[in-house]
């Protein structure tokens, strides 16, 4: 049975809880380091994710760990661009602060890429 669901359910459970406990307490703007865990842990969450469903629906347990962190990219583009239509971005939007926590929520969503690669690849 295909169980690589796992690690993808475990870690989009865990960034849910967290996001609801570090909305409730204020940790994005009190804890200086919240918001970089949490784009590493989302970015390690999409590369499981975008490994099942490529064991899952194109049948290869075979997958480019270059499409993973590419398409991990581009998610987390698409949720940078998100954070910037409902304004609730790191630093007000256009400002270098903005663009520098920009890069680095990509930055971070790749390394957690990366890091899912790393364990996928001992499997």
């Amino acid at each position: 049975m295909n169980k690589t669901y796992i690690p993808a359910l475990i870690f989009i459970t865990l960034l849910s809880v967290l996001h609801f406990i570090a909305s409730e307490l204020h940790f994005y703007t009190t804890v200086i380091w919240f918001d970089e865990m949490m784009h590493i842990l989302g970015g390690m969450g999409l590369a499981f994710f975008l490994y099942w469903l490529n064991v899952t629906f194109i049948k290869s347990q075979k997958i480019s760990f270059s499409v993973i962190i590419f398409f991990t990219f581009l998610l987390g583009l698409s949720w940078e661009v998100w954070e910037t239509y409902y304004d609730i971005a790191g630093a007000p939007v256009g400002t270098n602060a903005y663009y520098i926590d920009t890069i680095k929520d990509l930055f971070n969503d790749i390394i957690g890429a990366i890091i899912a690669c790393f364990f996928l690849r001992k499997k």
